[in-house]
C-alpha cells in the first residue's frame, strides 16, 4: 500500500532529521566507550553518516551523485547482517551503550532486522550503480531508513 505524497514526504523528512541527529550526538555519546561497545558505536556512526549523506542528496541539500549513493549503500551493507549482530555479544550493555536488553530477549527479530538492513542497503547500492532514477533510489533509501528506524524503536534505549 502506498501512502500519499504528503505522508511520504513527511516520513522522508523525519527520517533525514533523525539521521542528521545521529551524527551530532555520536561524538558526545561515544565518550568513554571501549571495546565492543565502541566498535558498534563507531559502526553505527558510519551507518548514520551514510544515511545522512544520501538523505541530503535526495532533499537537494547536497549535489545528487549516484556513485556516492552506491558507496553509501555499500558502507551500510558492510556494517549490516552478521557484521552487525557480531557487534552485540550477549551482555554487552556497559556504559555508554544504548543497546536494550530486548536485543537478546528477541535475538531472532534483531537478527532479521540486521539482515533486512543489509539487503536493503545492497539494493540501494545496486540501483544507484545501475543508473536508476531518483524516484526508485528514494524508495530504496526509504527501505534502508525504515529498517534503521524499526531497529532503533525496538532495540535502542529511549532517552
Amino acid at each position: 500500500m502506498r501512502g500519499s505524497v504528503k505522508t511520504m514526504k513527511t516520513g522522508f523528512t523525519l527520517t533525514v532529521l533523525l539521521a542528521s541527529g545521529l551524527g551530532l550526538g555520536a561524538v558526545w555519546a561515544h565518550s568513554g566507550a571501549t571495546g565492543i561497545v565502541k566498535e558498534r558505536m563507531d559502526a553505527m556512526t558510519e551507518i548514520g553518516d551514510s544515511v545522512k549523506s544520501v538523505g541530503q542528496m535526495l532533499k537537494g541539500e547536497a549535489p545528487y551523485n549516484r556513485e556516492k549513493i552506491a558507496d553509501a549503500g555499500q558502507a551500510i551493507a558492510g556494517h549490516a547482517g552478521q557484521a552487525l549482530t557480531d557487534l552485540f555479544p550477549e551482555g554487552s550493555l556497559h556504559t555508554p551503550s544504548e543497546a536494550s536488553p530486548e536485543i537478546w530477549a528477541d535475538w531472532a527479530e534483531f537478527s532479521k532486522i540486521a539482515g533486512t538492513l543489509k539487503e536493503s542497503a545492497v539494493a540501494l547500492s545496486d540501483l544507484a550503480e545501475a543508473g536508476a532514477g531518483e524516484k526508485d533510489i528514494a524508495a530504496a533509501f526509504g527501505n534502508v531508513a525504515g529498517t534503521c528506524k524499526a531497529c532503533h524503536e525496538a532495540f535502542r534505549i529511549k532517552k
